[in-house]
């Protein structure tokens, strides 16, 4: 997701709670109520598919220049019964350095039965000394579907060798009786990345849970990010409750492109209907 901020002193760090509901009525889905503070901007939903007329598409903005030290980011999605939204961001969200405080991102997610959420971030720029760490809860219903994408990229932008301090993600899924479905955590520090990673300055995630047969097949969403020049690799989720794609790429430009391949794909196995591009 994009990070909110408050209009104080980056050198303070931020502290924002923002909250989404999305609602089914009159034929399609919209915004019941939000939550957000200045500079996040929440536009005009958007009705961008002939044949999925009910989905709603919202793009979360920000004024701001990024995340920054000590920024403390919180975001509450619910998705209710039969409703179907996909929320992105406007572009890839700059992260700087953390001064030895860092930044949290926190996104908690809950898909009522029968309904469509999807939530796929552009990645995460990690400018050298950036410090972040992205805490992600979902709780679906067995009959709903929930797509969740996010990643990073590596960039120093004066060409000095310096690299970021850490990236660290936590992401655990549940059915609503408390059932954990997944729970999935990774750190890695700038140090490590290159030994991690090889020739490869960014990566990303893709998690899609849903019904067995509204699962594309796990080649198909693999080849998707592959095309776009990136090495991807899928594999069933824990407990037969959907896939899960991992992906490298040499640079953010070519991480975003594959991600959005696989988005259009996971959604396409979803829904039933090939999605329009979202623009940005």
């Amino acid at each position: 997701m994009r990070s909110p901020q408050l209009s104080c002193s980056a050198s303070e760090g931020r502290a924002v709670e923002a909250a989404l509901s999305v609602e089914h009525a009159g034929g399609r889905s919209m915004l019941r109520r939000q939550h957000v503070g200045y500079p996040l901007h929440v536009t005009r939903g958007f009705y961008l598919d002939a044949a999925r007329p009910d989905l709603l598409t919202l793009y979360l903005q920000s004024a701001s220049g990024g995340l920054y030290a000590g920024d403390r980011i919180g975001l509450d999605l619910s998705v209710a019964r039969g409703a179907a939204f996909h929320l992105t961001t406007q572009s890839a969200t700059v992260v700087h350095d953390g001064r030895g405080r860092g930044a949290v991102q926190r996104l908690a997610v809950n898909v009522e039965a029968g309904a469509f959420c999807a939530v796929t971030s552009d990645p995460y720029v990690l400018f050298p000394g950036a410090e972040l760490a992205l805490a992600s809860e979902a709780t679906v219903a067995d009959d709903a579907v929930l797509c969740m994408a996010d990643g990073f990229a590596v960039h120093d932008p004066h060409a000095r060798g310096r690299s970021f301090t850490e990236f660290s993600s936590r992401l655990r899924i549940r059915r609503p009786d408390g059932r954990l479905l997944l729970q999935d955590a990774g750190r890695i520090s700038g140090e490590d990345l290159q030994g991690a990673l090889g020739r490869f300055a960014g990566a990303a995630n893709l998690v899609l849970f849903a019904p067995r047969d509204r699962l594309p097949p796990v080649k198909e969403l693999q080849q998707a990010a592959d095309r776009c020049g990136a090495l991807a690799g899928a594999s069933a989720a824990p407990n037969e409750s959907g896939l899960v794609l991992r992906v490298l790429a040499s640079d953010g430009g070519t991480l975003s492109r594959a991600m959005e391949a696989a988005f259009h794909v996971a959604a396409a196995g979803a829904l039933g209907v090939a999605l329009a591009r979202r623009r940005k």
